[in-house]
């Protein structure tokens, strides 16, 4: 067996030969080959998101492929085939997809409840740009807002206020230090 620096070598050298390879493919086998070289025994979620790196830098945006694993039924055991494992990330892929669309239709279904709201304000109101921060931030502060949106504070309370039902849901369950976000 090979120290960990030749075994990270030969796994770049696999991620390399598969650079013109579709982007899928290159991901699935260099996550293959993560597992087959038992790279970092007890991190061996560290390859999934090496294979999402691949996915993203090849022009795929970023898939949860760590909680899809989660949620599928491949368990790695290391006897499996290339074929088995190749399934296997489809698999995970699959389950990655299906969580994926279900946070996009959550933000779809958010920004249509507060641009009902941000459709009766005047135009130079700075209510459809904290609407836009809700939606590209998974949290959202008051002190984040307020540097962010170029307000004071209380400004974006109020601006809280006006979205009254569609508020994204509070995290913290706080008074004082308050965040929220669309979940």
């Amino acid at each position: 067996m090979c120290d960990e620096a030749e075994a990270e070598d030969l796994w770049l050298d696999v991620v390399k030969r598969t650079s013109s390879w579709p982007t899928i493919a290159a991901a699935a086998v260099a996550w293959s080959v993560w597992l087959d070289l038992n790279l970092y025994d007890r991190l061996t979620w560290i390859g999934l998101i090496m294979a999402a790196a691949i996915l993203r830098a090849r022009g795929l945006t970023g898939l949860p492929l760590a909680a899809g694993f989660k949620q599928s039924k491949f368990p790695p055991q290391g006897w499996e085939g290339a074929a088995e494992k190749l399934e296997g990330f489809c698999q995970v892929l699959e389950e990655a997809l299906v969580l994926a669309h279900k946070d996009l239709d959550r933000l779809i279904l958010a920004r249509e409840l507060m641009s009902r709201v941000t459709a009766r304000t005047r135009s130079n109101s700075k209510l459809p740009d904290l609407v836009e921060l809700f939606l590209s931030r998974p949290l959202v502060t008051v002190p984040l807002r307020a540097k962010l949106l170029k307000v004071t504070p209380k400004a974006v309370d109020l601006m809280l206020v006006q979205l009254g039902g569609a508020l994204p849901r509070e995290l913290t369950g706080r008074t004082r230090y308050r965040a929220w976000g669309i979940v």
